[in-house]
Order: C-alpha cells, then structure tokens, then sequence
C-alpha cells in the first residue's frame, strides 16, 4: 500500500495563509500592548519582571559597595565621604526606575515602601554631604531592604 504525503509547498494560497496568520498575530501582540497603556492610569508604570530583578541586584550590589567602603578605614576622609555620594546617586537612580512619588506600579510591595526608602535615602545622602559628614543613616539603607524583604520569605 502506497500513500502519498501532501505537498504542502505547492498547496494553493497555504503562503497567503501563512502571510495573514503572522499578521493577525502581530496585530494582537501589538494591541495587547496598546490595551495596556488605555486600562491603566497615566500614572500608573507598569514593571516588568526583568526590569525588577535587574534593578533590585544593582541596589543590592550598591549597598554592598557602601559597605566596603565603610569598612575600608584606609580612605576616611573626603575621599570616602565622595565615594559614598556617588554609590548614594546611584542607588537614587535605580529607585527611581522603581516608582515612589505617588506613581502606582503593579508591583504592590513595591509601591507601599519605596518611598519610605527614598527618605531613609535622602537622609542618608543630606547626612552624607554634610560638614562633617554623618554615616549613621546608611545603616537605615539595608534596614529598609530586610524590612520589605521580609515578604518574600
């Protein structure tokens, strides 16, 4: 018994079929992206899952350098107090693509204690640049980390 295996290369309009299946996909693909930004408040920043990850390991990281820093008696002084500014701005600027300032994310832990990390942050940077400056407030930094970290465990 012989059977024949369809042609599917030379079947009639099957590429035109192909064509507008990957249309009709790439349309809804976009639309969902277009629905999201309608649903939403204008306030509202909608966090990827990356985009988390990535900027919680770059804080993490941040604060492990503070810490070095602190440690390291060698470089008391304004060459410590600008070193611990600049990790200071740097971990201003990755809670900042985390939310606070009244902006509603989707990540709800986030949003209920990241401002209250962006003032133990503006503290410990107003004590940092301070004549002399005052380190206590780093501290408060990873105390604010454990804090909302708890959830997570």
């Amino acid at each position: 018994m012989h059977t024949t295996k369809p042609d599917f290369e030379h079947a009639p309009g099957l590429s035109f079929r192909l064509v507008v299946l990957s249309l009709l996909l790439g349309a809804l693909v976009f639309g969902c992206a277009q629905i999201r930004k309608v649903t939403y408040p204008k306030d509202f920043v909608y966090l990827e899952r990356k985009q988390v990850r990535s900027q919680m390991a770059l804080l993490s990281m941040h604060l492990r350098h503070l810490d070095d820093v602190m440690r390291d008696s060698a470089t008391v002084g304004s060459e410590q107090q600008a070193r611990i500014l600049a990790i200071l701005n740097q971990i201003d600027e990755s809670t900042r693509k985390l939310g606070g300032g009244g902006v509603t994310t989707n990540h709800l832990v986030i949003d209920e204690h990241i401002d209250e990390f962006r003032l133990d942050l503006n503290l410990a940077i107003r004590d940092a640049r301070a004549d002399p400056p005052n380190y206590f407030a780093l501290g408060r930094l990873s105390g604010s980390c454990a804090g909302c970290h708890i959830y997570r465990n």
